[in-house]
């Protein structure tokens, strides 16, 4: 079969979200665009490679029978990302609402694979079948390959294969986890059963399991909601909870009339139940096609409808729990194993016992296997609730599984550990090493991932983010000055020698060309002895810069203003200024070459030394330093590719707020 190649229009941007979105989104991306292709029967399966018994995914197929693609269509359907035939048609040829519009979900693919085929079989205007092919390979940076003519073919009918494969290591272990269907059907129940509802005539299959929402209903409950504002008609719109039986993927998702998913929102009541909420109606069908849903509580209709929808899944998750807490609590006082004896005295106490009632419930739901524990485990449980219940019940339920998870053994050596320390420095020593270990992660992503360290400003946010974490420069050291000028340093370099009596006595000619500003001083926190000490002048530069010749004669400059000026003590303090970025350019590095006094180091003389690091060396150096502690606590690194921006958003709120605070 011959072969065309056309280039997409596509932005680096895009381009890098594509690969690195999630596979199990790029899943159920394939598994929309075969329901917008009318495809009545889906399948999703996995190939293996390896040793047998050590065999690891190695392929993923997504196959259809929807009407194809034509050979003469490929060129409007893949050429450009962002425009689709979608965009301009509200259904497809069988009258089904569509989920895309945008063209952007066939690329997702490549968040599970380099490599995408796209194997179709079509009819054409005569009712002959014939086939064609789409190669993807994201090396290429989406030079796209695809049949030139189409191909006679004896299939027995319409459908398209999309083949994934040359999957990374990295993402190896999230495609593992997701063969598994019981991992992935929660996510796939809840996100198509609206659809499947409304649609009956589809059968999608994931590794052999079918997705049948009705055999997983256990309830479910509708109201209409009807928006009215003042000079126009009323916009009318349905919210429905469907509670299952099973399901614990628990989200707002918002709908078409047919039930077309198009956004999820996570709402954080839901996460107590095992209720899927979807809010449907024609409204959000116009926002999705006009691109409006990012924004959409900017139209009084949506938020309107947002709020109802979130009233009601509230209420009704309150009468669950009521529900539920009756029913666990009788099982408890028909054990004997209830903590409270008769009836509570006062309103306080009843109270108290209401708390219990529904705690109950969900530390059952968190730890299953309290359930079939001895009668003498569950009392002992149920009396330490109770006298957790005034501190903090939002942790027992992590508390409970990590304890019912303990080997003998390990219990036996936390009771040893306990007799020689305290709990609380046991939990903050271990939560130090874990806090550590993200941030170098995220430091990582900070300086290496250009389209998260691109944006963050150097002295406001950068500088600042840093200074909380100054560890990374040495645990003996502590903050001196920070963004304060060399006059400065000085007077804090003068206490720090115990010297305060010579601040009123420094003449003012010794202090006037110390106006430059360095990013940080660190001083030494315990010397050797108190006849020697060590300051570490830190240049910072926007995470993602490239050092160059500019920046190496800054930090020289500084270095011999401090050299020549008699004021800094030079013959009991070593002074190291460092510079550091994320890249070094030729000409910084044939400076450095030309150096034999140590790896980075550029000048050392008179207690003066200046060092140019890559940010790499400081990151790999904590690593090393700590993956032994890492090892032991099994401390996982997230693969979330938004993991970065979330925890400087929530970590340094002050710093990085969301969009929605910038416009407050």
């Amino acid at each position: 079969m011959a072969y065309k190649s056309i280039s997409v229009e596509i932005t680096q941007e895009h381009f890098e979200r594509s690969i690195k979105g999630s596979p199990r989104e790029a899943i159920k991306e394939l598994i929309w665009n075969a329901c917008d292709a009318d495809a009545q029967n889906i399948e999703v399966t996995f190939g293996y490679a390896g040793l047998p018994g050590a065999e690891t995914v190695s392929d993923i197929y997504v196959k259809d029978d929807g009407h194809g693609i034509p050979v003469d269509c490929i060129e409007e359907y893949f050429g450009k990302y962002g425009l689709s035939r979608k965009s301009v048609a509200e259904k497809s040829p069988a009258g089904r609402i569509y989920h895309g519009k945008l063209g952007q979900g066939r690329y997702k693919a490549m968040a599970a694979g380099n490599f995408v085929d796209w194997l179709s079989v079509f009819r054409d205007e005569d009712g002959n079948l014939y086939s064609s092919e789409v190669h993807i390979n994201s090396g290429s940076r989406m030079d796209i390959r695809y049949s030139e003519t189409a191909g006679k073919t004896d299939a027995e009918h319409t459908g398209t294969t999309v083949h994934i494969h040359g999957i990374a290591d990295d993402k190896i272990g999230a495609i593992s986890k997701i063969t598994d269907p019981m991992e992935m059907m929660p996510d796939l129940l809840t996100t198509f059963a609206p659809y499947l509802l409304a649609y009956t005539d589809i059968t999608i299959k994931y590794d052999g399991a079918t997705i049948d929402p009705v055999r997983q209903i256990k309830k479910q409950d509708e109201k209409e909601l009807v928006f009215v504002e003042e000079g126009k008609g009323p916009v009318k719109a349905r919210v429905s909870a469907i509670t299952w039986k099973q399901a614990q993927f628990n989200k707002l998702f918002i709908c078409g009339n047919s039930g077309v998913v198009y956004a999820e929102l996570d709402y954080g009541p839901l996460q107590k139940s095992s209720t899927s909420i979807y809010l449907m109606g024609d409204l959000f069908e116009h926002m999705h096609r006009e691109n409006l849903l990012a924004m959409g509580r900017a139209n009084p209709a949506y938020a309107y409808f947002e709020d109802e929808a979130k009233k009601f899944a509230k209420e009704l998750i309150g009468e669950q729990e009521a529900d539920d807490a009756a029913t666990e609590v009788t099982r408890i006082k028909e054990e004997g194993i209830y903590p409270y004896e008769g009836e509570p005295e006062d309103e306080i106490r009843k109270a108290e016992r209401d708390v219990f009632d529904v705690l109950a419930v969900q530390v059952n739901r968190a730890v299953p296997q309290l359930k079939t524990s001895p009668r003498q485990t569950k009392k002992l449980t149920y009396r330490l609730m109770r006298e957790a219940i005034n501190t903090n019940p939002a942790s027992i339920k992590t508390i409970l599984t990590e304890v019912f998870n303990l080997t003998q053994q390990q219990q036996d050596d936390l009771a040893e550990l306990l007799t020689h320390t305290h709990l609380p420095e046991i939990i903050d020593t271990a939560k130090t090493v874990s806090d550590r270990l993200v941030f170098l992660q995220v430091l990582e992503q900070m300086v290496y991932n250009n389209s998260i360290g691109a944006p963050i400003k150097e002295r406001t946010q950068f500088h600042k983010v840093l200074l909380k974490e100054l560890w990374i420069f040495g645990e003996k050291y502590t903050l001196g000055t920070s963004d304060q000028s060399l006059r400065n340093l000085l007077k804090a370099h003068i206490k720090c020698l115990g010297r305060d009596e010579l601040l009123p006595e420094i003449p003012p000619e010794a202090i006037d060309d110390l106006t430059r500003i360095p990013d940080i001083c660190l001083f030494q926190q315990i010397c050797p002895s108190y006849e020697n000490f060590e300051h570490l002048v830190i240049e910072l530069k926007r995470p993602t810069l490239t050092l160059t010749l500019k920046e190496l004669d800054q930090i020289r400059d500084y270095a011999l203003t401090v050299a020549d000026n008699p004021m800094f003590d030079k013959n009991r303090t070593k002074w190291h200024f460092i510079l550091l970025g994320q890249d070094l350019d030729q000409r910084v590095r044939s400076a450095l070459e030309n150096q034999v006094i140590g790896d980075g180091n550029y000048y050392n003389a008179g207690n003066i030394s200046i060092s140019v690091f890559e940010w790499s060396k400081i990151i790999q150096d904590n690593k090393l330093k700590y993956e032994y502690l890492r090892k032991k606590l099994n401390h996982q690194l997230s693969d979330d590719p938004n993991f970065a921006v979330d925890y400087l958003r929530a970590k340094h709120a002050e710093l990085f707020p969301t969009k929605e605070k910038e416009d407050k």
